[in-house]
Formats: C-alpha cells, structure tokens, sequence
C-alpha cells in the first residue's frame, strides 16, 4: 500500500543521513590519527616519548660506534689483479 511505501521511503532516508553521519565520523577520524600518528613521530625523533637516561650515550657517537664496528667486521676488499701491459712492437 501507499502508507507502507512512505514508511518504508521515511526508514531508508534515516539509514541513509546515519550512513552521511557514519561516514562524516569516520572521515574526522581519520583525519585525526593522522594528526596524532605525525605528533608520535615528532615526539619519538625529539626523544620525548619516553623518559632520557641521562647516561646514555649521544646518538651521534652510537652511529659512530655502529659504522665502526661494520668496518671492522666487514671483509677487507678484494685487490683486483692486473694485467701485464705488452709493448707492440713497431711495424
């Protein structure tokens, strides 16, 4: 009938504005924890997340300590071996 129709018509265009409502939210969302994920970041390379030992080391002189370490544990490099130069003779 014409008045299930209406009701029906009046039930689809609430689910819908909730689906508008849902989709809005779920956009804000987004929007902030991308927000947050960027101040996390922030925060983790100032070294503020968590609290600093005042006796750790500068990470200036780990990097230093690390490459070092690589080199020393990296093979040396291989000498490539030269050819005899030969002299041609005049013709």
């Amino acid at each position: 009938s014409s008045q299930e129709q209406i009701v029906i018509a009046r039930l689809i265009e609430e689910h819908f504005s909730a689906l508008d409502h849902l989709e809005k939210a779920v956009a804000d969302i987004e929007r902030e924890v991308t927000q947050l994920r960027q101040a996390i970041l922030k925060k983790a390379f100032a070294g503020e997340l968590v609290p600093q030992d005042p006796h750790d080391e500068p990470a200036s002189v780990l990097l230093a300590r690390i490459q070092a370490e690589r080199a020393a544990a990296a093979p040396p490099p291989k000498q490539k071996k030269r050819k005899a130069k030969t002299k041609k003779m005049p013709l």
